[in-house]
């Protein structure tokens, strides 16, 4: 059994605080996988995001037996207490690992332990990190970074790829994948893998002209609509067209072909046995391996591991 301490501090959000619990405590079937301790500087009740209060049995004392550290989360502007510098750095010492989820690395990087090392963090708070502390090669493309004994993550959702990541390099991907699945989660995506994750904008644009091809190319997404089919269908120059569709999508009109086929796949994978092969002909990708590319590309696994997790058929 691994021994967990998840660091909890007065005003934090509780999605932070509840995301670790869940997966090293809610999710977990089996109960002797871990043991979850939610610990403060000081016992007492602390009062978190959305209006609720807790009450933490466990101090920095009992953070300091666990195998796992966890800081799911820190206001950028506070520097650590010395009780916690000084947990970090003995956990540190003795090889435990330590984990900054989202803004806990702030936390990590207060105490020293990051300097000199590679981090991530939300991208949103990428600026101010590098002003705050400029000894850390902060890279904020990675969902997650491992460095000896320290592991940060980007923000939000990757902090449970993080997690599960940390689940599969103890029990194994079979254990961590059960988690996923009682999370309705897609398996860990790996920490290499941006935080940006291309995704297709369904909404109806206001331009009549984008608003028809879009529904053309939904009515059948196997229709190889060219980029210059789509301006000669939008009455546009391909220049123009380019530049209109990506101030309406985000992305290139090839880069939603794609991700609206992707999406599709999702469906026909979790509700039916239809074999890959037939998915790919379907949706209109040019070979069932270009289909394999572009789906492990999007989702870090292939459309059969997807299959395995989601479909119940």
């Amino acid at each position: 059994m691994k021994h967990v301490a998840i660091v909890a501090f007065e005003g934090m959000s509780m999605f932070h605080l509840s995301v670790p619990l869940a997966i090293f405590s809610d999710a977990t079937l089996d109960k002797n996988s871990f043991s979850v301790k939610v610990c403060a500087e000081h016992k007492g009740p602390i009062s978190v995001s959305g209006g609720v209060d807790l009450f933490i049995s466990h101090t920095f004392e009992a953070a300091a037996q666990a195998d796992i550290i966890i800081v799911p989360s820190w206001p950028p502007e506070q520097e650590i207490a010395s009780t916690f510098h000084h947990l970090l750095l003995d956990a540190y010492k003795q090889k435990k690992l330590i984990v900054g989820l989202c803004l806990g690395a702030y936390a990590l990087a207060y105490s020293g332990l990051l300097d000199g090392k590679k981090a991530t963090t939300h991208w949103k708070f990428g600026s101010d990190f590098k002003k705050r502390f400029p000894s850390v090669d902060l890279d904020t493309n990675p969902l997650f970074v491992i460095n000896e004994n320290i592991i940060t993550s980007a923000g939000s959702a990757a902090a449970i790829d993080c997690c599960l990541h940390i689940v599969k390099s103890i029990y194994g991907v079979k254990f961590a994948n059960q988690i996923a699945r009682m999370m309705v989660s897609p398996p860990s995506r790996t920490g290499g893998q941006n935080q940006f994750i291309e995704s297709p904008v369904v909404h109806k644009p206001s331009d009549t002209r984008l608003a028809k091809l879009v529904d053309i190319f939904q009515q059948d997404l196997s229709d190889s609509i060219t980029v210059k089919q789509a301006a000669s269908l939008c009455s546009m120059s391909v220049r123009t067209f380019t530049r209109h569709f990506k101030a309406n999508y985000g992305t290139s009109f090839v880069s939603w072909q794609i991700m609206m086929r992707l999406n599709a796949s999702l469906e026909l994978l979790e509700t039916s046995q239809t074999s890959i092969s037939t998915i790919s002909e379907t949706l209109g990708f040019s070979s069932e391996q270009i289909f394999r590319k572009h789906f492990k590309a999007q989702f870090d696994c292939s459309p059969q591991a997807w299959r395995a997790l989601f479909n119940s058929k």
